[in-house]
């Protein structure tokens, strides 16, 4: 298997957020090349090659990604296997973005609520180039997920009014995160505060 396979799923890059996946999609080579980078950094090279794994969403590799908000499959050398989520933004805000519910009037829950990821990635085109990432943080979600039960990570809630979407998110600014969250980031996190 390849180092890197993203789940595509080609039926559902239209409607009103669709310039968001074809917008994401341009910054694929930079994240492989950054996440190449970091697993090597920390001692976990990424196995060669790399693949778009493109399915509808009626297929059953679709379920990684709205099902369990998976959006990577990741190989390492040593064969171990891992899976990432994946946020590209082009704004100013430079936070931790991850959608809450879905649509909050059903209580339909978003990725909060059923992602699976063992890494959850945040980059900022900011100006938007297509190019590069001004700004990023590689997370390891468990390590997210004991910190904001433990109240060491304060979550603030908004919905997203543009293209009419309906989702809300809760979002946090990377600079607030602790430091032992993170895998690497390109902001200063300071030292890593122990878990309690």
């Amino acid at each position: 298997m390849a180092g890197i396979v993203r789940v595509e799923i080609m039926d559902s890059t239209s409607g009103r957020g669709g310039w968001r996946f074809r917008d994401s999609r341009k910054l694929w080579p930079a994240a492989n090349i950054l996440y190449r980078h970091l697993f090597e950094s920390v001692g976990m090279p990424l196995a060669s090659g790399y693949e778009v794994l493109r399915c509808t969403k009626d297929e059953f590799e679709a379920g990684y990604d709205y099902a369990l908000g998976i959006d990577v499959l990741l190989t390492f050398e040593n064969e171990c296997t891992a899976t990432l989520q994946e946020k590209f933004l082009f704004t100013k805000y430079n936070t931790i973005t991850v959608e809450y519910y879905q649509d909050p009037r059903t209580g339909d829950k978003g990725d909060w609520f059923n992602m699976k990821c063992q890494y959850y990635f945040v980059g900022y085109d900011f100006p938007k180039t297509g190019e590069r990432f001004t700004t990023w943080a590689m997370l390891d979600w468990s390590r997210v997920q004991l910190a904001t039960a433990q109240g060491r990570i304060q979550w603030q809630e908004k919905p997203n009014g543009r293209d009419g979407a309906r989702a809300n998110f809760r979002y946090t600014p990377i600079r607030a995160l602790p430091g032992d969250v993170a895998i690497a980031s390109s902001v200063d996190l300071g030292p890593p505060r122990l878990f309690m």
